[in-house]
């Protein structure tokens, strides 16, 4: 099981982000740059990220992309579901009924482990978190 290359890249353009809160709109090309990201790909993701709500596009000369919500307040869940829609690595979790071993599948119960468990570790980490681990990597406080 992977994580697609929009949910990367898509975390990738939001740390970034993350970096420049405060510092007013980041444009894409910049984003792109700097975390090494083809611009007409990440120009896509960047805007399921802006119609999911996570960021906001700033029109004109300065203008470009900024962090909608406290850096506190977005998950890397929040990142993932905006991209690919809810984790559900396998169909029967969603639609029990449409499988014809769902009451005695013991594989279903532990594909239910792992959905609830990457939730929960995606949920917990937020972009205030990726943040000061980027600052640690980087020497800063």
């Amino acid at each position: 099981m992977r994580l697609s290359t929009r949910v990367r890249y898509g975390c990738r353009a939001m740390v970034d982000l993350a970096l420049h809160a405060g510092d007013g709109p980041v444009a894409l090309e910049v984003l792109a740059r700097e975390r090494h990201l083809p611009d007409r790909y990440l120009a896509k993701i960047i805007q399921d990220l802006r119609r999911s709500g996570l960021v906001s596009s700033v029109r004109g000369a300065g203008g470009g992309y900024v962090l909608r919500a406290p850096l506190d307040s977005i998950s890397l869940l929040d990142v993932y579901e905006a991209l690919e829609g809810p984790f559900c690595p396998v169909e029967c979790l969603d639609d029990p009924d449409g499988c014809e071993i769902v009451e005695e599948c013991v594989t279903r119960e532990v594909w239910d482990e792992v959905q609830k468990s990457l939730n929960a570790v995606l949920k917990s980490v937020t972009l205030a978190d990726l943040v000061r681990r980027h600052n640690e990597k980087a020497g800063k406080s």
